[in-house]
């Protein structure tokens, strides 16, 4: 519960609200709050309207679903998915341990015989506490649907039956898109969290886009169904490529982060704390806790 905002002020009010060990002195609380000095002269008129709690900005970004791999030569094989994304914010309590899950990316699974079905892994789950918890992406399909997660994988179809369509895995809404269809033997790309994945035929269907975060970095974006089958890059949350027109695996979704940031200097414990822009940044790249 905030300060009062005018009135009498104690230094026993200032305690009874940021806590603190005996004897009390204004200096044990500086830059406690938003408007309380860092350092310098401290005043109890400081402290009105403070309170025990402040506002983050936070980004969720689970592990992205992996592509499948082909056994032969000229079959489409489709797109992971992304990791599902949020980017939202909260007034928190200072003091108070969070819980921070980083899901891992989806692995290739190795190749799928042209006659037979297969998909990508599916990536993991990453949360911070009761916040928020974003779910990994879907694999893709080669003779199969694509997996449905925070966005869904790509369809594929297979050459035993080119005229199969295989429908692209369904996202999961605010987290990330759809993946595309397979369609005459062509398989689609995974979806990303600003769009869907494209469906494709005979060349392989694009990934859906990544989305930038407030530091300016894009993420969860889809993988696409390409020729080079190339893995997702580290705590990105993206989905691996399915590999199309030649032998050989698919590629491995990129595992997921968890980023907090929150104006001004150095409040809570966890993750890498760097600064910029007059803002503190935890960046979480493996399951931690963040104390705030």
């Amino acid at each position: 519960m905030a300060l009062q905002t005018s009135g009498a002020i104690s230094i026993n009010d200032v305690a009874g609200e940021f806590g603190g060990s005996t004897p009390h002195s204004l200096s044990e609380y500086y830059g406690v709050a938003t408007g309380v000095p860092g350092s310098g002269t401290i005043s109890l008129d400081d402290f009105y309207g403070t309170a025990n709690a402040y506002s983050i900005e936070y980004l969720v970004v689970a592990g992205g679903g992996a592509g499948v791999g082909s056994g032969w030569s000229s079959i489409q094989c489709a797109g992971g998915g992304a990791g599902g994304m949020v980017a939202a914010s909260a007034t928190i309590t200072a003091g108070t341990s969070y819980s921070v899950t980083v899901g891992g990316g989806g692995t290739h699974n190795g190749y799928v015989h042209p006659c037979h079905s297969g998909r990508g892994g599916a990536g993991s789950t990453s949360s911070l506490g009761s916040l928020q918890s974003c779910t990994g992406g879907g694999g893709g399909g080669h003779w199969n649907n694509g997996g449905s997660g925070g966005s869904g994988g790509g369809g594929g179809g297979d050459s035993c039956s080119s005229n199969t369509t295989r429908s692209g895995g369904g996202g999961i809404s605010g987290q990330g898109n759809s993946g595309g269809s397979g369609i005459s033997g062509g398989a689609g790309g995974g979806g990303g969290k600003a769009n869907a994945g494209s469906s494709g035929n005979a060349s392989g269907g694009s990934g859906g886009s990544s989305q930038s975060w407030l530091n300016g970095t894009s993420y969860a974006q889809g993988g696409y169904a390409s020729q080079s089958g190339q893995n997702a890059g580290g705590n990105t949350g993206g989905g691996g490529y399915g590999r199309t027109g030649n032998y050989g695996s698919g590629g491995n979704g990129g595992s997921g982060i968890v980023i907090i940031r929150y104006a001004g200097a150095t409040r809570g414990s966890g993750g890498t704390v760097t600064s910029s822009g007059g803002y503190t940044y935890h960046t979480f790249t493996s399951s931690s806790t963040y104390t705030s």
